[in-house]
């Protein structure tokens, strides 16, 4: 780093301005390449509990989200459950090894987790995971999922 000698009788300072240069272009570099907020943490729904799972793979899933009213949102749409496998089947179409996250509240019943899942298999999805959370991660850790 180069040195600033400001007057004879100074001592020599480091220039500090390069260093903040960069130190403000790194900021923004990983302000940009990093996402802020995660699709699985739009809605705040309790997701059932379980000892363990695994993680999706690499592919990024479309998310279907099952309140426990019944709403079923695609993404951040509202969709019908009669409208979810034309919608899904058009994502399919663009994307051919489409994969599902199913995000169901912990109160929502069986068969309407059995009515969304039959409405992907009915779209010919084959990558279809459920949304858990671990009993250790309920602390606040990210959620994971179980694939089928």
């Amino acid at each position: 780093m180069p040195l600033v000698r400001l007057s004879d009788d100074d001592e020599p300072a480091p220039n500090l301005a390069p260093m903040i240069d960069v130190v403000l272009v790194l900021t923004i570099f990983f302000m940009c390449a990093t996402k802020f907020s995660g699709d699985e943490r739009k809605f705040d729904i309790e997701l059932p509990q379980v000892n363990a799972a695994t993680t999706v793979g690499a592919t990024r899933p479309e998310i279907v989200e099952v309140e426990a009213s019944g709403t079923l949102r695609l993404g951040a749409a509202e969709v019908t459950i009669d409208e979810l496998p034309a919608r899904l089947r058009e994502l399919r179409l663009a994307q051919s090894d489409l994969a599902v996250m199913i995000r169901g509240a912990k109160s929502v019943p069986h068969g309407r987790m059995a009515e969304v899942y039959e409405a992907c298999r009915t779209a010919d999805v084959r990558h279809v995971a459920i949304s858990v959370q671990t009993r250790t991660d309920a602390r606040g850790g990210p959620p994971t999922s179980i694939r089928k």
